[in-house]
């Protein structure tokens, strides 16, 4: 190429190793901390909704029981390590059963998000040996006294989770 085409005689124009080197690092910081946001943005979501869910499937077994005049149950499924379903048992009278019968007239499973769990825990956030079952009875709710306590949380990560209490007597729930 002559040198008048070139605008300085001698000189190239182009990008030098070391200036495309640091692009590349610093494009490669920027995806880094982005990915790891997205992973706890997505994380916290499907905690979140989990949370959502489980509490709107409690308003409806407390208000289906009201409805129906009739006991409803909600409870986890599986063990603390994996639970990843609960479910929702409707029966015919408005005394809950103790054992395995009546049989109920209804069962409906639900799954929790994925990548997420619900476990029930103590008043401290630990992990409780009680029994999973909540009784909605007519005419008001629950038939338990103490507030239930469950966590939904992130598998993988358990310190991000969101607390979500069932009231005494009138069953509200509460989210945190």
């Amino acid at each position: 190429m002559a040198p008048e085409l070139m605008g300085v005689a001698g000189a190239e124009s182009g990008v030098t190793l070391i200036e495309l080197l640091m692009v590349i690092a610093v494009v490669g910081i920027l995806l880094a901390i982005g990915v790891a946001n997205y992973a706890r943005w997505r994380a916290t979501s499907a905690v979140m909704q989990g949370a959502q869910e489980f509490t709107q499937a409690v308003r409806t077994t407390r208000s289906g029981a009201k409805r129906a005049n009739a006991c409803w149950q909600i409870s986890l499924m599986a063990s603390s390590a994996s639970n990843t379903q609960y479910q929702v048992k409707e029966y015919s009278g408005s005394s809950c059963p103790t054992g395995t019968t009546p049989a109920p007239t209804r069962t409906r499973v639900y799954d929790m998000p994925a990548g997420t769990q619900l476990i029930r825990v103590d008043g401290a956030g630990a992990l409780s040996t009680t029994a999973s079952v909540i009784n909605f009875v007519p005419p008001y709710a629950t038939s338990d006294s103490v507030p239930d306590n469950f966590q939904s949380r992130w598998i993988a990560n358990t310190s991000i989770k969101r607390d979500i209490r069932v009231t005494g007597l009138f069953g509200k729930v509460i989210v945190r």
